[in-house]
């Protein structure tokens, strides 16, 4: 698989920036003062309704007739959340260089760990 490392870097920093400067203005404007705590907690619930949208879109309920899944508003709910984790990330100190480098890390553990039946 080829890996390009520095043109991924670039347009994560982009969505970094932009997502710092939309939190910076929701935070002076809303006049918002939390704790680390008070954050990571307030995030993760919006991540976790985030999850529920993203799961009201798709064909879960077992008993109820299936409904055509609209693609694109299921990537929209799915872009909702990558807001949130882009904002979690940053609280809690990751760039977009960390998060290259824990992914690919993770990732090879997460294959080895599948290679031995994990």
């Amino acid at each position: 698989m080829e890996i390009l490392e520095g043109e991924e870097i670039e347009k994560l920093e982009t969505m970094f920036r932009m997502q710092q400067a939309l939190d910076e203005r929701i935070i002076t404007e809303r006049n918002i003062d939390k704790t680390l705590d008070e954050w990571v907690v307030a995030i993760t619930i919006a991540m976790e309704s985030e999850i529920d949208e993203i799961r009201r879109e798709v064909n879960w309920k077992w008993w109820k007739q299936e409904k055509q899944i609209d693609l694109c508003r299921l990537q929209e709910e799915v872009i909702d959340l990558w807001h949130f984790l882009l904002s979690l990330s940053r609280m809690v100190g990751l760039t977009p260089e960390m998060i290259f480098e824990k992914y690919m890390s993770k990732n090879k553990v997460n294959h080895q760990r599948q290679d031995g039946g994990y």
